[in-house]
């Protein structure tokens, strides 16, 4: 079978890894947002809707042995794959289901802290949509956090004629998915040169996204229901059903509009007094492509003192790739933002030298008295992959689960090794 319910079944996808769906992450984006968490330092059930085959999970469950992890695909190879390289590491706090969401949900009976579903939503039919939100609303523990990828507009309306020229030319030939792609793609350098997308702006963006691997494209084209989606919509949508609140985005720079919006458009949006509007205009402004956003079951919000006392002992290292003094230029969506030598170079010479705590960074001068600034500058250096924060758990994880882990990476030529300080995975320089 080459499709079910209208989504490919016969290509693998790629090992990716994401951060920000990493349990200490999401705990610190929220706790940063000013709401109280589920305590990750004790037993807790986390649950990914759609895990391929099963890194995301692999990694948290390594990192995070009192957490059980729970992956379910309906790609028979996808979770075949996840199984083996779990139990090769020889994980016990994972399982891998075979089933899709439908099934899932009439026979879990399960309550999880995390529920996490990326690069499915927008790729999969209403039905499908519907039964990812019916698990929410039935699984996820009062107080428990939702984690929701998808595509938005206005950005990935440039993409639209694209993949309908790959799911029409996919529908027309008898060939496996990874061979659909090829075809495609040579179709579409053919009208490229002929030049068919001449007066198209973003051609040479769409260009770069077609360089990925066959079976990124076959995952990413090839559905019968490609839907990119508003950010309104689909807030009402998981409200409706689950009755989860948005929090804000997992992508950390963009819960502070001074380093996510441009500055012309920040005043604009401030003086908007709706919510889905101002939602909706943030989007605009940031020409989103895609969103990871947020949402809680019964948010309490902390105090001031509860929200001042968390964050100042909320502790920071320096990753390796990290420069170690002198200025940054950070590229953003929004232009490149300049931190100057004077103000970001003694933190990172200090952090060279050792972690330290939000309460400790604040003492420089650059940001006495400015915890706003701090928050800017930390978000910055996150977002780029330069700073963590530090896990109060690393002394129980298993450095023979690691070694065995950076070993399957390497066998399978993937530049990823686990980072247990920060109970995560990064790069390998």
């Amino acid at each position: 079978m080459k499709k079910k319910d209208g989504y490919i079944l016969d290509s693998t996808y790629p090992i990716f890894f994401y951060k920000e769906l990493t349990p200490l992450w999401l705990n610190s984006v929220i706790n940063f947002l000013g709401f109280k968490t589920p305590n990750i330092s004790e037993n807790f059930l986390y649950l990914e809707l759609a895990c391929a085959t099963g890194i995301n999970l692999i990694v948290n469950a390594i990192n995070n042995p009192n957490g059980h992890f729970v992956g379910v695909d309906f790609n028979q190879k996808h979770i075949e794959i996840a199984k083996q390289n779990a139990n090769e590491i020889g994980l016990k706090n994972i399982e891998f289901i075979c089933c899709d969401f439908a099934t899932f949900f009439e026979k879990n009976k399960r309550k999880f802290d995390f529920i996490a579903n990326h690069g499915t939503f927008s790729w999969v039919s209403p039905d499908v949509q519907k039964n990812i939100l019916n698990i929410v609303s039935s699984s996820l523990k009062n107080f428990g956090i939702f984690y929701l990828h998808y595509m938005c507009y206005p950005a990935s309306a440039t993409l639209l004629p694209i993949q309908k020229l790959f799911n029409i030319v996919d529908s027309s030939i008898d060939e496996p998915s990874s061979k659909s792609v090829e075809i495609s793609k040579n179709l579409f350098d053919d009208l490229n040169n002929a030049g068919a997308f001449v007066d198209n702006p973003k051609i040479d963006s769409i260009i770069k996204t077609l360089n990925q691997s066959s079976d990124y494209l076959a995952h990413e084209f090839l559905t019968d229901f490609w839907n990119p989606l508003y950010s309104v919509d689909v807030h009402k949508m998981v409200y409706e059903n689950t009755k989860t609140t948005f929090l804000g985005s997992a992508n950390i720079v963009e819960n502070m509009d001074s380093i996510s919006i441009p500055s012309k458009l920040q005043e604009i949006i401030k003086n908007t007094k709706a919510p889905d509007l101002k939602e909706y205009l943030k989007d605009l402004a940031r020409n989103s492509k895609q969103r990871v956003d947020i949402f809680q079951k019964n948010p309490q919000i902390f105090s001031n003192n509860e929200h001042i006392e968390v964050i100042n002992k909320l502790k920071f290292t320096l990753l390796p790739n990290a420069p170690k003094k002198g200025g940054i230029t950070f590229n953003t969506l929004i232009g490149d933002i300049e931190a100057p030598k004077e103000v970001i170079s003694p933190m990172l010479e200090s952090l060279t030298k050792k972690d330290m705590s939000f309460k400790e960074l604040l003492e420089f001068d650059s940001f006495k008295n400015n915890p706003l600034f701090l928050i800017e500058t930390i978000f910055l250096m996150m977002n780029a992959n330069y700073l963590q924060i530090i896990s109060s758990i690393e002394q129980n994880i298993s450095e023979d689960f690691i070694s065995k882990f950076d070993e399957i990476m390497k066998k399978n030529g993937v530049n990823l090794k686990i980072y247990s300080k920060c109970c995560t995975a990064i790069n390998s320089l």
